[in-house]
C-alpha cells in the first residue's frame, strides 16, 4: 500500500506547472471543477454499461468513450456560475512562484511550516498505529498525543485561515489536509482493513472485473463499482487500495472546495467562510472514514445539495444528481427529488398554475413513498413485513436519542459523552435555529431562499419517509441491525438542511470575531474541543463509557481460515462470526456457494441474515453440541463442518472448553482462535 502511494505521489510532483502560485487555487476550482465532472460522468456511464451489458474490456471502452464525448459536450454548463478561472478572487500581477511568495511573507511561511509539522506528526501516528489485530477501536492501539497534535493543528489552521494575506487557494488546500487526516484513521490503522460492507464490495469488484460481470445484476451500487474498477484499470493501482482511500480523499478534495462556492455566495472572501468549512467537521463526519457505495453516495448528494443552494446551474445540480443516484437509491433518490423541484421552479413561468401544485404534490409523494417501496421490494416482499406501534414508537425515540446528564468519569469522557448522548436533541435545536436565523435574516440571497425552500420541502417528506422505513420489518436481517436503512435517513435530511446550518455557523463566527480577544479565546477553546470530541467520536470506541463491540478483521482470522482451507479434504461449512466470515471472503472470493433448500449458501456466515449465522449464534450462546452443527450441514449438504471461536468473545473460555469434548479435531492460530472440526 506505501509503495501505491509513494509510485502516485511521484507522479502528482512532476507536474511542475502547479508550483505557479495563481494555478494553485484553480486547483480548487476550474480543474477541480473537471475533475468532479469526469468521476460523475465515470460513475454514471458505468452503471448504464454495467447494468445493460457488462464492464470487460469493451465496456470499460465503451465507457471512456461516452464519457470523454460527454465531458466535452457538458462542461460548460457544469460550470456555469463560475468565473472563467474557478477563483473567488482576481490575480493581479505576474504568475508568482509559491516558494517566493511565502518567503515574502515569513510569518505565514513559519505558520504554514509549524500546521504541516502538526500535520505530519498527526498522520506518523496513524501509521505507527497501524495493526493487523482484531480491534473494536482504533484509539486501542494509537498514543493519545495523537489528539494534542490534531487539536494544535486545527488551532494553527484556524490562524492561518484568519489571515487576510493567504490566497483562497491555499487556505482550501490546507483545509482539505486536515478534512484528510479527520477522515484517514480507520484506512490507514486498520492494515487489513476496515468494517464489513467494504469486503463485501471488494470481492464483488474483484470479481466484476476479472469477468465483466456478477450475476444477478442489481440497479445499485454500480456507480462506486464502476468508478473504482475503471480508476483501477487506468491508474494501476489496485481495488484493494481504491477501496479504502477513495471516499476519505474524495470527500477531504471536494468538501472544501463545494462548502466555499456555497458560502462565497453570500460574503466574498471572509475570514469566517474559512473557519466555517472547518469547524462544520463538528456535525460529525462518520460517513466518510470508509468507501461503500452508501458514503461515496452521500458525499455526491451533499454536492448536488451545496450546488442547489448555490447558483441556478440546474444542469451541474442534476448530473451530481444523476451520479448519487447511479450509486445508492437512498441518497440517489432524494436527489433525483430535489432536482425535480428545482427545475419545477426554474420553469415554473411556463407551467400553469394548478400543474405546479400537481407537479409539486408528485415530488414530494415519490420523496415520501420511493424509499420505502425500494426497500421492501429489494429485499423481497415476501421476507418484510410491516410493524406496528411500537415500532413506531421505537422510530420516534430513536429521533429524539436519550438525552442525559454528565457523567462521573474524568472530565474529559464527562464532556464527550454528554455531547455524544445529547447529540440528537442538539441537532434538532440547531436546525431549528438554523431554519429560524435563514427565515429572518435580510443578508441571505433570494436564490439560496428559494432553493432553501425546495431543500426543506424535500426534508419533511424524508422524515415521513423515516417513520414509513422504520415499520419494515426485515426477516433476513439480525435485530439490532433492523433499523439502520431508516437511520440513513437522518442522515439524508442533515444533509439536505447543511446550507442552513452552514449559513448559521457562518454568522456565529462572524460575531466572534467581532467580540473582545477574551471571548474570542474561549469561544476558540471551546471550538476545538468539540473538533477533537467529534473525531473521537466519529470512530468506534471502547472506553468507561461506550463499547462499540465489532472487532475488526485481523491477521489470525486470515490464517485461520486459511489453514482451514488447507486442512479440509471435501467440501465444507464453517460457523463463525462476522469478522472471521469477512476473512474468507477476502481470501476466497464468491467461489463457495451450495444449492439448497433455502437457495443459495456461501460457505461462511455471510450475511447475518445466513442461516448459518443462526447456527453459529447456537453454537456459542447455547451448547457448541454436535447435533447443531449436524442440522448446519443437512442444510448445506456437505459432510465436514467447522466452528471458530475467538478468544476475545466474552464467553469463549466455556464454549472452547465443551466444543473440545464435542469435536472430532481441534487447533488453534496463536491461542488467540480456536477452530474445531466436525465430520457426519
Amino acid at each position: 500500500m506505501l509503495s501505491e502511494i509513494a509510485n502516485f505521489s511521484k507522479n502528482l510532483l512532476s507536474l511542475k506547472h502547479m508550483l505557479k502560485y495563481p494555478k494553485l487555487t484553480k486547483i480548487n476550482g476550474h480543474w477541480l471543477d473537471y475533475i468532479l465532472l469526469l468521476s460523475s460522468l465515470i460513475i454514471i456511464w458505468g452503471a448504464i454499461i454495467y447494468y445493460l451489458y457488462a464492464l470487460n474490456t469493451a465496456g470499460i471502452i465503451l465507457t471512456g468513450f461516452l464519457t470523454i464525448l460527454s465531458f466535452f459536450w457538458t462542461k460548460g454548463f457544469f460550470l456555469r456560475g463560475k468565473d472563467r478561472n474557478g477563483e473567488s478572487e482576481k490575480s493581479t500581477g505576474k504568475s508568482t512562484n509559491l516558494i517566493n511568495y511565502l518567503i515574502l511573507n515569513k510569518i505565514n511561511l513559519a505558520l504554514i511550516v509549524g500546521y504541516f509539522i502538526l500535520v505530519a506528526l498527526a498522520f506518523y501516528r496513524f501509521c505507527q498505529a497501524r495493526s493487523d489485530r482484531a480491534l473494536i477501536s482504533p484509539w486501542q492501539v494509537i498514543n493519545y498525543d495523537f489528539f494534542w497534535f490534531y487539536a494544535l493543528s486545527a488551532l494553527v489552521l484556524t490562524v492561518l485561515l484568519s489571515r487576510t494575506k493567504i490566497k483562497t487557494g491555499l487556505k482550501l488546500v490546507l483545509i482539505s489536509v486536515y478534512y484528510f487526516l479527520s477522515f484517514g484513521a480507520a484506512v490507514i490503522i486498520y492494515k487489513i482493513g476496515y468494517g464489513f460492507d467494504p469486503f463485501i464490495h471488494q470481492a464483488t469488484m474483484e470479481l466484476i472485473a476479472a469477468k465483466g460481470v456478477v450475476l444477478p445484476k442489481t440497479p445499485y451500487y454500480l456507480g462506486e463499482y464502476s468508478l473504482i474498477i475503471i480508476l483501477s484499470k487506468i491508474s494501476g493501482l489496485t481495488i484493494y487500495f481504491l477501496n479504502k482511500f477513495l471516499v476519505p480523499a474524495l470527500a477531504a478534495l471536494f468538501l472544501p472546495a463545494a462548502l466555499f462556492n456555497f458560502l462565497k455566495s453570500r460574503v466574498k472572501s471572509s475570514p469566517a467562510i474559512f473557519l466555517t468549512i472547518l469547524f462544520l467537521l463538528i456535525l460529525s463526519f462518520s460517513p466518510f472514514i470508509a468507501t461503500t457505495p452508501q458514503n461515496l453516495s452521500y458525499l455526491f448528494l451533499i454536492l448536488a445539495v451545496l450546488s442547489a443552494a448555490s447558483s441556478d446551474n440546474f444542469g451541474r445540480t442534476l448530473i451530481l444528481s444523476l451520479a448519487s443516484a447511479a450509486i445508492h437509491p437512498l441518497a440517489g433518490l432524494p436527489a433525483i427529488a430535489l432536482t425535480a423541484f428545482i427545475a419545477l421552479k426554474k420553469y415554473e413561468d411556463r407551467i400553469k398554475s394548478e400543474w405546479r401544485k400537481i407537479i409539486k404534490t408528485a415530488i414530494w409523494l415519490f420523496t415520501v413513498w420511493s424509499i420505502p417501496t425500494a426497500l421492501f421490494f429489494s429485499s423481497g416482499a415476501e421476507r418484510a413485513s410491516i410493524g406496528g406501534g411500537k415500532i413506531l414508537l421505537a422510530s420516534w425515540l430513536n429521533l429524539l436519542g436519550a438525552p442525559t446528564g454528565a457523567g462521573r468519569e474524568d472530565i474529559i469522557s464527562n464532556f464527550i459523552y454528554l455531547l455524544t448522548d445529547n447529540y440528537p436533541l442538539i441537532i434538532i435545536l440547531i436546525i431549528i435555529s438554523a431554519l429560524w436565523y435563514v427565515s429572518r435574516s435580510k443578508n441571505i440571497p433570494e436564490h439560496f431562499r428559494t432553493a432553501n425552500r425546495g431543500l426543506i420541502f424535500i426534508s419533511s417528506a424524508l422524515l415521513l419517509a423515516y417513520f414509513l422505513s422504520g415499520q419494515i420489518i426485515f426477516d433476513g436481517i439480525i435485530n439490532y441491525e433492523q433499523s439502520g436503512y431508516a437511520n440513513r435517513l437522518l442522515i439524508a435530511i442533515i444533509i439536505f438542511l447543511l446550507p442552513s446550518l452552514a449559513l448559521l455557523l457562518e454568522n456565529i463566527i462572524s460575531r466572534v470575531f467581532q467580540a473582545k480577544p477574551a471571548v474570542r479565546i474561549i469561544w476558540l477553546g471551546l471550538g476545538l474541543s468539540v473538533l477533537s470530541a467529534s473525531l473521537y467520536v466519529s470512530y468506534p470506541r471502547f472506553d468507561k463509557y461506550f463499547n462499540s463491540r465489532g472487532y475488526s478483521t485481523g491477521a489470525n482470522d486470515i490464517a485461520a481460515v486459511n489453514s482451514i482451507d488447507a486442512e479440509a479434504r471435501a467440501p465444507y461449512i464453517v460457523l463463525a462470526n462476522q469478522p472471521v466470515s469477512v476473512a474468507a471472503l477476502q481470501s476466497f472470493g464468491f467461489n463457495h456457494y451450495y444449492q439448497t433448500s433455502v437457495g443459495e449458501l456461501y460457505f461462511y456466515p455471510i450475511p447475518t441474515g445466513s442461516p448459518l449465522y443462526q447456527y453459529y449464534l447456537d453454537m456459542v450462546y447455547k451448547n457448541p453440541d454436535r447435533a447443531s452443527l449436524i442440522k448446519a450441514l443437512d442444510l448445506a449438504g456437505v459432510d465436514n463442518g467447522y466452528l471458530v471461536v475467538n478468544k476475545y468473545w466474552n464467553q469463549s473460555g466455556r464454549v472452547i472448553g465443551e466444543a473440545k469434548l464435542t469435536a472430532d479435531k481441534w487447533w488453534t492460530i496463536n491461542n488467540e482462535v480456536f477452530i474445531f472440526k466436525y465430520e457426519r
